[in-house]
């Protein structure tokens, strides 16, 4: 009888686990949209870079790899913030800057109204290749000395 009773417990915990475990799908978050994914307003920071499929991290100087993009996502108006980091590149130049932001879902086309994002020998739109919660990939043509013009796709973090 004490095993019955025990497993009559055992029965009934499991049961109560199993139904706790269990979630409706209204409970979820819906997914979020690229858009707001990239606005998350959580700062981005370097990741990699790539020019074609060679890896050109030890091009980019070490005082832009300390900087983070802060993309702030609000459905009357994007904003942003790009912070300089510890290690600033030019001393005379402010530690950080407000920009706005757009992205359209459809072209998959970032655009900024700002050049402190701007990357010297850049041409053409910045396109997202993909977006996560965790990894925003970026790609521009820029015009590289010596080499001619390559397809820069930048990685950025959480």
């Amino acid at each position: 009888m004490k095993i019955l009773n025990k497993l009559s417990v055992l029965a009934a915990l499991l049961g109560l686990i199993t139904m706790a475990a269990c979630s409706d799908d209204k409970d979820k978050d819906p997914s979020k949209s690229d858009q707001e994914l990239i606005g998350s307003g959580i700062a981005w920071k370097f990741g990699s870079a790539t020019a074609g499929v060679v890896p050109i991290d030890g091009m980019i100087p070490e005082c832009f790899k300390d900087n983070t993009i802060t993309f702030n996502y609000n459905q009357s108006g994007n904003t942003g913030v790009v912070d300089a980091g510890a290690s600033k590149c030019d001393e005379s130049e402010p530690q950080s800057g407000n920009f706005v932001w757009t992205y359209n879902e459809s072209t998959k086309v970032l655009s900024v109204d700002t050049d402190l994002l701007d990357i010297p020998g850049a041409t053409g739109d910045i396109k997202v290749v993909s977006v996560s919660a965790d990894n925003l990939v970026l790609t521009q043509d820029v015009a590289l000395s010596g080499i001619g013009t390559q397809a820069i796709t930048l990685t950025l973090r959480h």
